[in-house]
């Protein structure tokens, strides 16, 4: 495999920061550990997620290409909420083997840039390390990308340190059992497909399989395609429609629930206005779980359902009344973690949209399960409005 330019597995360690890096566990032992753990969290074993190495306090991680990835079904594009999810999971992870004992660390905030999209028929792969363990935090990086030297994003994580008195029994000891277990290189906790039902292999980062033909041999960025699209938006059938045929998000269960606080009904055709507040909800699935003791959504999961919302919602505000049809593209996520998101419950979604510009957007997001006074996430993003003339 290719190594990227500056990768974090090569980085030096202030020993001073991170005084525990490994633990009791050497490299290959965390790889394996690690293996186990990402098999134990329903989200990441269904999207086959691998451990490539570890090179304490770093780690380095695949994300097979499938299907289920697409978040833009026009251009082929990776969903964006997979890169959160993954960085989480990266960041994560590499908390583990920062730290001298095992213990639960729960995402606090977690913050993306995003440099380029992910694109249809290629792995990602991710790195992680650990910056700085404290008695009560834990800051970690990470990286994403697909070709050698393309970077994807960049993410910053914080986690809180619960203790060892806080962390569930038998935590550690399930990870020290999987270390010194002789796993399979490639383990899964089942038989069943990844998301997606996808049978295409798994490719190495940097080799590219070849990808579907355009729909339009005229349109090869699918640019006309996506401009019909976004000028049809009109209905909350044709939101419904849209969020139904985008691979990631019917994944997580994400969908609409309701029109300026009322349940749709019969309504659900209904021509949409700009200004009417649209409510998202995220379905309770056991696979959107990344913490199944609790069981708690898993907060890259959150996350992703958190930024679809947003971009539906600055994208049902173009391509109307004259407007020029233009699709928003992220440029920075941050979302904070403000309560445990359990996982047997239905999670809701309300957007509002601080500045609406020409060219920039900003985005507010509120997650709740019980009420809208007891939110579980809030997030903020950014989004310039790509133009969708024709090239």
């Amino acid at each position: 495999m290719h190594a990227v330019p500056q990768s974090l597995l090569g980085l030096a360690v202030n020993p001073a920061d991170v005084p525990a890096a490994g633990g009791v566990l050497d490299d290959a032992s965390w790889a394996r550990a690690l293996t186990g753990f990402l098999s134990f969290i329903p989200h990441t074993a269904r999207l086959n997620v691998r451990v490539e190495e570890v090179a304490a306090p770093a780690i380095r991680m695949q994300l097979p290409w499938q299907p289920a990835l697409i978040g833009d079904p026009h251009r082929r594009l990776v969903h964006g909420g997979v890169l959160t999810m993954f960085a989480d999971t990266l960041c994560g992870s590499a908390v583990l083997t920062g730290l001298s004992a095992p213990e639960v660390c729960p995402t606090l905030d977690l913050r993306l840039d995003h440099y380029r999209p992910g694109v249809e028929g290629l792995a990602l792969v991710g790195e992680a390390r650990v910056l700085r363990v404290t008695e009560s935090m834990v800051f970690t990086e990470a990286q994403i990308w697909q070709q050698p030297g393309k970077i994807l994003c960049r993410a910053i994580g914080n986690f809180v340190r619960l203790g060892e008195r806080n962390t569930p029994s038998g935590f550690a000891e399930a990870l020290l059992a999987a270390a010194n277990a002789q796993a399979p290189a490639n383990p899964s906790t089942d038989e069943s497909e990844p998301l997606g039902q996808s049978s295409q292999a798994a490719q190495p980062a940097g080799e590219k399989t070849e990808p579907q033909a355009p729909r339009d041999a005229q349109d090869p960025r699918g640019l006309l395609s996506a401009r019909r699209f976004v000028e049809g938006q009109r209905t909350h059938a044709d939101l419904a429609a849209l969020l139904a045929s985008l691979p990631y998000a019917q994944a997580i269960g994400l969908g609409l629930c309701a029109i300026d606080g009322q349940q749709a009904g019969a309504a659900s055709d209904v021509e949409l206005h700009p200004e009417q507040a649209l409510s998202y909800s995220m379905a309770a699935m056991p696979d959107n779980v990344g913490n199944p003791m609790l069981p708690a959504v898993h907060g890259g999961v959150l996350a992703a359902a958190m930024e679809t919302a947003a971009t539906l919602e600055v994208l049902r505000r173009h391509g109307r009344g004259g407007r020029e049809a233009r699709l928003p593209k992220l440029i920075d996520f941050s979302i904070d973690y403000l309560a445990t998101a359990r996982g047997d419950q239905v999670t809701r979604i309300d957007c509002e949209v601080m500045r609406e510009g020409r060219r920039m957007t900003n985005v507010r997001v509120s997650a709740w399960q019980k009420s809208r006074e007891q939110p579980v996430a809030s997030a903020r993003m950014h989004f310039v409005l790509e133009s969708l003339a024709s090239p």
